[in-house]
């Protein structure tokens, strides 16, 4: 491995620092918790879908390190390009950069390594390293969260930290944006007023750090489609499987990018497609690993019976609902009710004798969240707490518009769900509800 693809990476070998324009100045909310482990010596693992940002964490995690640490002791080495090896990196990088091998290291050194899934049995070559070498302090990031989690917990366990980066929340949008966040939370109209265009631009192409001072709706379309989807379903998919039929991983990327929250019904599926039905559970099973698409399983109580049931799909932010180009009256519905699922994070709905968007679930306990265009519609989350009874700890009503508590059951405008990050409901100012 030639040295100077080592140093294009590792800038700061020369002159001591990360540019700005990798680094960049806006920290995600998540930043501070990866940071509390880097004193450990687990490995950091930081996963989450394509350009939400997890290379600029890791820029921005070396930056604070090179305060204190001498460049040539932090090692950075992204292997979407998989022309090398995880044992060619290590080896050129104690040959020519550190001119001393790991077994002789009297002091940590740090190693960067992005978009680890690309790399053939990473866990267990990660693993011989960290098990010889004590000082040395692994960080990893990749764009696959199914393969990586289990990876990490099977042969890793232990010895790593897992962190999901999810896509950029509205509170840190309006962050990058200049806006105090705990001003429009006091419901002051003149923050109103001007929050709820910002709300429309981010429901629409908010989610990506790269997008948010973008005003241009087909620029940000272009971004999402070339830089996310197409990626994801012509490049990391077919490199981690041997999928033989794109056009069909397109095709159901399409169908849930027109319908964010659709039963999935493998079998009914590969009649309208005229495919085989292994194949079609299969092709979902690539893009949930590729993190464009989430599935949500329908709550029966217990695990077991929820997984016999049929699946939602939503994806991974409604951002990529907007960039199909259809008209956003027709994908709006379904856009508002993807951005309640990605802020509450429950993994569940309900659908029997009667149905409930969503159910999260924490300690045996549960949430219920109905999204509707007025505050009127209430009779959803009654029958489910008549069903469940004391399992309800929470009935929430997200809105189009402004609303109140009505018979135990929170009402809350999307933008303020958001804001509030869909759990802490009764800290809302109800008066500016």
């Amino acid at each position: 491995m030639e040295t100077d693809v080592l140093v294009r990476f590792n800038a700061w070998w020369r002159d001591g620092k990360v540019s700005e324009g990798l680094r960049r100045p806006y920290r995600r909310r998540m930043f501070a918790e990866v940071q509390k482990y880097m004193g450990m010596r687990q490995i950091v693992l930081v996963y989450g879908l394509r350009r939400v940002g997890k290379s600029t964490m890791l820029y921005q995690m070396i930056d604070d390190l090179l305060r204190t640490v001498k460049p040539r002791r932090v090692l950075y080495f992204s292997f979407d390009d998989k022309r090398y090896g995880l044992d060619e990196v290590m080896d050129a990088y104690q040959q020519t950069v550190l001119h001393r091998t790991f077994e002789e290291l009297q002091e940590r050194v740090y190693l960067f390594l992005d978009e680890v899934q690309k790399i053939d049995d990473w866990e267990s070559r990660i693993k011989v390293y960290y098990d010889l070498y004590p000082n040395l302090k692994f960080i990893v990031s990749g764009s696959a969260s199914i393969a990586l989690r289990k990876a990490a917990k099977e042969s890793l366990a232990g010895r790593i930290f897992d962190f999901a980066l999810g896509p950029l929340g509205f509170d840190e949008f309006l962050e990058m944006q200049g806006v105090d966040v705990e001003k429009v939370l006091g419901a002051q109209d003149i923050w109103r007023r001007s929050v709820l265009p910002l709300f429309d631009r981010y429901l629409k192409y908010g989610s990506f750090p790269e997008l948010v001072g973008v005003e241009d709706d087909e620029i940000a379309r272009r971004y999402i489609n070339e830089d996310v989807i197409e990626k994801i379903v012509y490049k990391d998919l077919p490199e981690s499987f041997d999928i033989k039929d794109i056009g069909l991983l397109k095709a159901l990327v399409v169908m849930v990018t027109e319908n964010p929250g659709m039963i999935i019904d493998f079998a009914s599926i590969a009649r309208d497609l005229h495919r085989d039905q292994r194949t079609i559970a299969n092709y979902f099973e690539y893009l949930e690993f590729g993190m464009i698409v989430r599935f949500l399983l329908n709550f029966r109580g217990s695990p077991i019976a929820s997984r016999r049931k049929l699946k939602k799909a939503y994806l991974a932010t409604p951002n990529i609902s907007f960039a199909s180009g259809r008209s956003l009256d027709l994908l709006m519905p379904g856009m508002r009710e993807n951005q309640v699922l990605v802020v509450s994070g429950a993994d569940f709905f309900y659908r029997n004798s009667f149905e409930v968007d969503f159910i999260a679930q924490k300690e045996g306990k549960i949430v219920g969240i109905e999204v509707k265009s007025s505050d009127a519609d209430v009779a959803q989350l009654a029958k489910l707490r008549g069903k469940f009874g004391s399992r309800v700890v929470g009935l929430v009503l997200v809105t189009e518009g402004e609303g109140g508590d009505s018979r135990g059951i929170t009402a809350i405008p999307l933008w303020r769900y958001c804001l509030s990050k869909g759990t802490d409901i009764a800290k809302v100012d109800k008066k500016g509800v």
